[in-house]
């Protein structure tokens, strides 16, 4: 009977324990959220945005809809025109809150014209169970990643 109760109260708590958001805090979602900073980045190497346009949180895809640019497609376009090309990323900190995560990065790489380090923010938003990227500031300014 102690047996069968134990269960019970360990399914109980199992089952409170699924229903509460999980915390940025926890290392192991910012892991997760730095996976998809990860992807993201590798499109930033390649040039290559469409795979990304699935990494985008909904308002960041609204926001390039807004601008006439609100499929895949166009994404990419507009993305792989911009400048610099960033080849290189280090992580210098991270900022945390329950449903936010920011990675402030030091990226290297090159313009036509130049050599170029940006200080480059990468703030990623929890949409369900999935981390997205929701905003990303260059030096001083804020754009749609």
């Amino acid at each position: 009977m102690r047996r069968a109760w134990a269960a019970v109260a360990g399914a109980v708590a199992l089952a409170a324990a699924a229903a509460r958001p999980v915390p940025a805090q926890d290392n192991a979602e910012v892991a997760r959220a730095r996976q998809t900073l990860e992807y993201y980045q590798a499109c930033e190497r390649a040039r290559r945005f469409a795979p990304c346009w699935g990494l985008l949180t909904k308002r960041a895809q609204e926001e390039w809809a807004r601008q006439g640019r609100g499929t895949a497609t166009e994404y990419a376009e507009a993305k792989g025109a911009g400048e610099p090309h960033y080849s290189s990323f280090r992580v210098m900190s991270i900022r945390r809150s329950p449903a936010r995560v920011v990675f402030v990065v030091e990226a290297t790489g090159a313009s036509e014209t130049r050599p170029v380090v940006d200080r480059v923010e990468y703030a990623l938003r929890r949409e369900g169970a999935e981390w997205r990227m929701d905003a990303l500031r260059v030096g001083q300014s804020d754009t749609v990643p």
